[in-house]
């Protein structure tokens, strides 16, 4: 991929056309078959991490247009000898999620990433398969360590130097290919956290967290990093409420990076930490849903 063009030689932002008139996977395609055989090089334990939160977490679900992602309703069916199930009201995209390029437009024109008008869904990522390097950056012990910890209810915007300082502190690159697990202790908090407290949190519309800075910088950082994929345990990956720009048109519209939300990192990050050590590797399985809009991650770390 050395011929992947830098943030700056993007027109507007946009890499469209960069992997091919056709591409549908977007920086995925950067999880060659050669870097997914060097990540398996990286287990040494075997450990496994499952970063998958039951369909219907958090709960209470949050009010507003996201209110709709609420758990199914699981029915089981008995019959002489077993019994059968199927879910109602089953949404994709509820508890640890991946956001497909369906997910979000571009709003200049109405269409997905690299043109697509709603014809292809992530079907697409689910046939291909995800499984590579990750890097595991834990903002929230990082940002506690310098004495600056922020609190999972509060609209934390953290900047490109922020990450950039995270990576450090950790001793561990980003590198072009990377899955990037950001730790923004979320889930830590929520957990908790009272059910007068989770109440109250799910009652404000739009959400408020902390999360990425929407700026056109951490756009270019992500890509010159080049970036394959982005797991965070937080509700939009990207601080939130929206204020101004936001960062999912750039990562999903238009640079095609994936956007994995409410990942369970908690347990992960602590066996990093113990271990010193924040590269891993990371699979992914989303539905086969054709025109999908998004799916459940079915995502692992194993060391």
């Amino acid at each position: 991929m050395s011929g992947r063009p830098p943030y700056r030689e993007l027109a507007q932002g946009s890499a469209w056309g960069v992997f091919g008139a056709g591409d549908q996977l977007g920086c995925l395609n950067l999880l060659t078959p050669e870097r997914t055989a060097a990540a398996a090089g990286l287990v040494r334990s075997g450990q496994l991490f499952s970063m998958n939160a039951p369909l219907d977490w958090p709960a209470p679900g949050f009010a507003g247009p996201t209110g709709t992602r609420q758990g199914p309703e699981h029915v089981v069916m008995e019959f002489p000898g077993g019994r059968d199930e199927y879910l109602d009201r089953f949404h994709p995209q509820a508890g640890t999620q991946l956001d497909g390029f369906l997910h979000v437009t571009e709003p200049a024109s109405g269409l997905a990433y690299n043109g697509n008008a709603g014809d292809v869904g992530i079907e697409v990522f689910a046939e291909r398969g995800i499984a590579g390097r990750a890097v595991l950056l834990d903002v929230a012990r990082w940002a506690a360590a310098q004495g600056e910890p922020f609190d999972w209810r509060e609209r934390r915007s953290i900047s490109v130097g922020e990450l950039e300082a995270c990576a450090a502190w950790e001793r561990v690159a980003v590198e072009e290919g990377t899955i990037l697990l950001l730790r923004f202790g979320w889930q830590s908090g929520w957990e908790a956290a009272s059910p007068e407290t989770r109440s109250a949190v799910v009652a404000v519309e739009p959400p408020v967290s902390p999360g990425l800075e929407p700026s056109a910088a951490m756009a270019e950082r992500l890509w010159d990093w080049g970036v394959a994929l982005i797991g965070a345990d937080n509700p939009a990956v990207e601080a939130f409420p929206v204020e101004g720009r936001f960062l999912h048109v750039d990562l999903l519209a238009r640079l095609g990076i994936p956007l994995g939300e409410f990942w369970l990192l908690d347990a992960l990050a602590a066996e990093c930490a113990a271990q010193d050590r924040f590269e891993l590797l990371v699979t992914c399985a989303p539905l086969a849903i054709r025109g999908g809009i998004g799916s459940t991650a079915n995502a692992l770390a194993i060391l």
